[in-house]
């Protein structure tokens, strides 16, 4: 049975903002090391080279190049990106979840048009275990909104989805990361979410670690 906890993205609308580098409480040291990092997705197809990765694993950027969401029709309307990523090289006796998401685009949207945001984390050695952040940013005034946006989220501490318990090899887990937006408008409302010429969409996350 899939355990699956939905939370709000706890954020209106804001102009971006530099991404503000993350810390993470008591945890291991040194920090583990993403051994490998793979994607898929609409918004980052592994054909082309949509995903810059910025920094190791305890300050992870992500530019996805290729992610543009727009509601010229209803396939193009809701785009995703997931991130899947091995993690080696920690202390024994210790596990990590994903605690704090930072997400950032270009957003247009008519009035009365919106974007609802999902950034997902699960680990696939325990994957019907799930954490959901979900969040609606809307235009409810009388003319077009056309910025860059920010968006940031805390996952509560009872809704940490954790790794497994890293024994003597060091071995945490893989990761998946999934960003996805869904683009609402009715009629000839518009709305677009991905880049300007100055922005791209971006991602990145934080960590709580514990010990087991």
């Amino acid at each position: 049975m899939r355990a699956s906890t939905l939370l709000p993205l706890l954020s209106g609308l804001a102009i971006a903002a530099p991404t503000q580098q993350l810390t993470t409480r008591d945890a291991p040291s040194p920090p583990p090391k993403i051994a490998s990092v793979s994607y898929s997705g609409s918004g980052c197809p592994s054909s082309s080279p949509a995903v810059d990765r910025s920094g190791g694993f305890d300050d992870i950027s992500l530019r996805l190049n290729s992610f543009e969401a727009r509601t010229t029709n209803a396939a193009d309307s809701t785009v995703n990106c997931q991130a899947h990523l091995q993690i080696s090289g920690s202390a024994a006796g210790w596990q990590v979840g994903v605690k704090d998401v930072y997400v950032k685009g270009h957003l247009v949207l008519d009035p009365g048009a919106s974007l609802d945001y999902f950034v997902t984390s699960f680990w696939s050695e325990d994957a019907d275990r799930t954490s959901t952040i979900r969040g609606t940013l809307s235009n409810d005034g009388g003319s077009r909104l056309n910025q860059d946006i920010t968006a940031h989220a805390t996952v509560p501490d009872s809704a940490v989805v954790y790794s497994p318990c890293t024994g003597a090899k060091g071995n945490v887990g893989l990761l998946n990361v999934n960003f996805r937006v869904a683009l609402q408008a009715a009629g000839t409302q518009y709305g677009y979410f991905g880049k300007d010429a100055d922005t791209t969409a971006s991602e990145t996350w934080s960590y709580v670690w514990r010990r087991c």
